[in-house]
């Protein structure tokens, strides 16, 4: 009996061996590491180069910044297109700015908002020339300077060639009104080239100003642009004609927000700087 029963046993043990070596197959792995998904970046920089009455004015001309809110050194700094604080009828000023965005093609928007015109006070000549508000956002020196933007091919002149937006007074905003310009988007470019800003190049787009009126005519192209040597400083300016305005502008004061949008343009082909608002009747 007990040679029955390790015989049994013998048995059962060469059967689980033979059923465990059943359970193994032939088999490889190949492992794909690292698989990574990066956000791509848009950075928009922009530079400045101002000229007031056709001297450059270092203290409203910088070169290309990404973070127009610090300084080199990170801590809060604010850089503006124009701080000029004594007008006189017949003064101008002229800015040429350049554009850059890093890694990606981006459409391109200016946002201009009026944020203050006030009158600060009634002068006895305002009063005499029929001023007869003198408080905050009753002034009138929005309406008397005339703004003008072209695609500029950065030499701070206005040339030949060159695209003359539409624009005017900042009094044509009231305060906190916002106007765009579409500089770049799914239906225009102001540089004339098909589509947006291509990712790591640069555009130009400059900016005039007159306290009074001037008639924008474009100067000869010289074929000369991106290097800023042959600006109003070289008699080149802008011509400006203040006999026209008279005393309600005195002590007046505006001032305004400029700011640069860059827009991804790939998945985005139907975006526009300023969308069309479409009433829909009931």
């Amino acid at each position: 009996m007990k040679k029955i029963l390790l015989s049994l046993s013998m048995i059962a043990l060469v059967a689980a061996v033979i059923a465990g070596a059943t359970g193994a197959f032939f088999s490889d792995t190949e492992t794909s590491t690292g698989n990574t998904f990066t956000a791509g970046a848009i950075d928009l920089g922009v530079d400045n180069h101002s000229y007031y009455n056709g001297v450059l004015n270092e203290g409203t001309t910088w070169r290309v910044d990404y973070d127009l809110s610090k300084n080199e050194q990170g801590e809060p700094e604010t850089h503006q297109f124009f701080n000029f604080l004594d007008l006189k009828p017949g003064d101008w000023g002229e800015d040429t700015i350049s554009l850059h965005v890093k890694n990606n093609d981006s459409y391109l928007c200016a946002d201009v908002t009026l944020t203050s015109d006030d009158d600060n006070g009634l002068t006895e000549p305002e009063s005499n020339d029929g001023d007869t508000t003198g408080g905050v956002n009753e002034g009138e020196l929005a309406d008397a300077v005339n703004f003008y933007w072209w695609a500029d091919d950065g030499d701070n002149v206005y040339e030949e060639g060159e695209n003359l937006l539409p624009a005017g007074p900042l009094g044509n905003l009231s305060v906190d009104e916002t106007a765009t310009v579409t500089l770049a988007d799914s239906q225009t470019n102001i540089w004339g080239d098909q589509g947006p800003l291509p990712g790591d190049t640069v555009r130009y787009i400059a900016k005039a100003w007159c306290f009074g009126d001037t008639t924008m005519t474009p100067y000869t192209q010289d074929g000369q642009g991106g290097t800023a040597s042959n600006g109003p400083d070289d008699g080149r300016p802008v011509l400006c004609d203040g006999s026209q305005v008279n005393n309600v502008t005195q002590t007046d004061g505006l001032t305004a927000d400029i700011a640069f949008r860059a827009v991804q343009s790939r998945n985005n082909g139907e975006f526009l700087c300023d969308p069309q608002v479409v009433s829909h009747d009931d």
